[in-house]
């Protein structure tokens, strides 16, 4: 299976596909952390990702304000 992902056209446009999802899911991260953590600033929070998440201190930055600026929730669903 590794000799068809590295030497076949289809394998390595899988590769590809598969490597380009993961990096779209790692820039996205502190949107998607604001979203669920269901901060009062999602739109500042996307539009500093989108916009400055390219340089690494932008999404640095984006992903520790998503993390600050939650509602004070946890993940657990137990609480009503």
């Amino acid at each position: 299976m590794l000799h068809w992902i590295l030497h076949s056209p289809t394998g390595f446009t899988v590769l590809l596909m598969i490597g380009f999802m993961i990096i779209i899911a790692i820039y996205i991260l502190p949107v998607l952390l604001a979203w669920s953590l269901e901060s009062p600033y999602f739109l500042g929070i996307t539009t500093l990702d989108l916009l400055l998440g390219w340089t690494v201190i932008g999404w640095i930055v984006a992903l520790v304000w998503a993390l600050v600026s939650g509602n004070g929730e946890s993940f657990d669903e137990e609480n009503p």
